[in-house]
């Protein structure tokens, strides 16, 4: 038989995220042996900036397929990924394609950070576009406790040691706990545009294992956690590098 692409939507946010993760991490889980992930990593990079990456009213964003002003929470991790990438690029930290890439990470990061900032509730849609600033995408106003932004702030913490990252991180945290957290554990909220919003019945296992993990390492000043000797997997799992 023959494999082939079902349709040519490209996507940084849902169905594609972890393929773009592990090229990077894979290469990097590998103590930096096995060059192809690196090569196919930058490749596709370089093809984000070329063809996914769009900007609306001083916002930077990756578009998902072709829907130029979508982008999906998911997405928000690549703020992260791409200072990982840039902080261990052959080519040098300094050198113009890392510090292409460490540019975007932040001002992904801060576009992240707009989705949560600018709601009344200080929670992130789910899905949003851009027309030309943040509002919902059709029906989607749920805050579903994603990890994506704080993974990404605290990357971006510890390479750039920027403390706006933390702020960033803690306000989020506190609109977590005021809209969220419930007598016994903490809920998705179902449309973050409304002060009245409560938490729902509903809280997925990457709540406890992802969000809540890297706001804790965001604020820890002593993890043993180097990113020198230990790399996040999709998951959020601290694995050592060979």
């Amino acid at each position: 038989g023959t494999v082939g692409f079902q349709n040519n939507e490209i996507s940084f946010g849902p169905y594609g995220d972890s393929f773009y993760e592990y090229q990077l991490k894979i290469w990097l889980q590998g103590d930096r042996k096995e060059d192809m992930y690196r090569e196919m990593y930058d490749r596709s990079m370089d093809g984000m900036h070329h063809n996914q990456l769009q900007e609306s009213n001083g916002l930077t964003f990756i578009n998902f397929g072709h829907d130029r002003k979508r982008m999906d929470h998911l997405t928000c991790f690549m703020g992260g990924l791409l200072a990982l990438g840039a902080w261990t690029d052959p080519k040098g930290f300094k050198s113009d394609r890392a510090q292409r890439d460490l540019k975007t990470a932040r001002a992904m990061a801060y576009t992240c950070y707009q989705m949560y900032s600018t709601t009344p509730t200080g929670l992130a849609a789910d899905i949003v576009q851009f027309n030309p600033n943040i509002i919902p995408y059709l029906r989607e106003k749920a805050y579903k406790l994603r990890p994506e932004t704080v993974e990404s702030l605290f990357i971006l913490n510890k390479i750039t040691g920027d403390p706006i990252y933390r702020e960033w991180g803690w306000e989020i945290f506190q609109s977590i706990e005021k809209y969220c957290r419930t007598d016994i554990a903490y809920g998705k909220v179902g449309d973050v545009y409304t002060i009245h919003a409560k938490a729902e019945d509903d809280m997925e296992s990457f709540f406890l294992g992802e969000t809540l993990k890297y706001l804790y390492l965001l604020f820890d000043p002593d993890s043993e956690l180097d990113l020198e000797k230990y790399v996040f997997n999709t998951e959020a799992h601290p694995v050592r590098i060979k």
